[in-house]
């Protein structure tokens, strides 16, 4: 059992991981620009209209400075190179807007995965070889019901038992492919809906709560995770 099985196990144990990460992970200023740009989402409903929006593509911009996607061997395209990319695949993305993690069939589920691996391997994010950390960040501040943001501190160790790492973006997209039709799965196991995001600290969308979740295990004693089983 890996531990994203642990954490998916049950409802139960779901939303007691989804708490965990509430209660102990990042607050401040890096949830908080974070939380701006899903209100913009909330307030707008319309994709191409935030990309249009300079403020927005600098939010989102800042808000991947602030998780660590411009330190250490992880370095960002300059600001400009960043909007003009985003821009040049405006009308996937705006297709993929109306796509819902929570929402799909298996039609959709072949279109999404066509047009996701287009935008992938393409779109503009990092200037440093790896993709899938940044590149997924950038997707989900822009798909925020669709796509949860991948990291190799928790996401990749909580699916693979590793932070796996691929050498080429034909590679990361086959990961994070995987990682995608698995938040598809655990959303139709649990049954996951709009109703169980209560909008506190970082329930923003069903994504997110998967992400969470995972965050909130690994953050998580042993004692804890322990007292589940009781």
């Amino acid at each position: 059992m890996n531990l994203i099985d642990l954490a998916t196990f049950s409802r139960r144990y779901f939303f007691f991981f989804v708490k965990k990460c509430n209660d102990i992970y990042r607050s401040g200023h890096d949830l908080s620009i974070y939380r701006e740009i899903i209100d913009m989402h909330r307030k707008h409903d319309n994709l191409e209209s935030l990309l249009e929006k300079e403020a927005f593509l600098k939010l989102m911009y800042e808000t991947l400075e602030k998780w660590n996607m411009n330190q250490k061997g992880a370095r960002l395209i300059p600001f400009d190179d960043f909007k003009r990319s985003l821009r040049f695949w405006k009308d996937c993305l705006v297709k993929l807007y109306q796509y819902k993690l929570h929402e799909h069939n298996d039609n959709a589920i072949r279109t999404i995965n066509k047009m996701l691996e287009k935008v992938f391997i393409n779109i503009k994010v990092m200037q440093s070889k790896r993709r899938i950390v940044g590149v997924s960040k950038a997707l989900h501040f822009l798909l925020p019901d669709l796509i949860m943001p991948i990291d190799g501190k928790y996401t990749l160790p909580a699916i693979y038992g590793y932070n796996k790492y691929s050498n080429s973006p034909e590679r990361e997209f086959i990961t994070f492919k995987e990682i995608f039709n698995r938040s598809l799965e655990i959303t139709s196991n649990l049954q996951l809906n709009p109703s169980d995001v209560d909008g506190e600290k970082w329930n923003t969308s069903v994504p997110k709560l998967i992400d969470n979740a995972i965050i909130g295990l690994l953050k998580s004693e042993e004692g804890e995770v322990r007292s589940l089983f009781k």
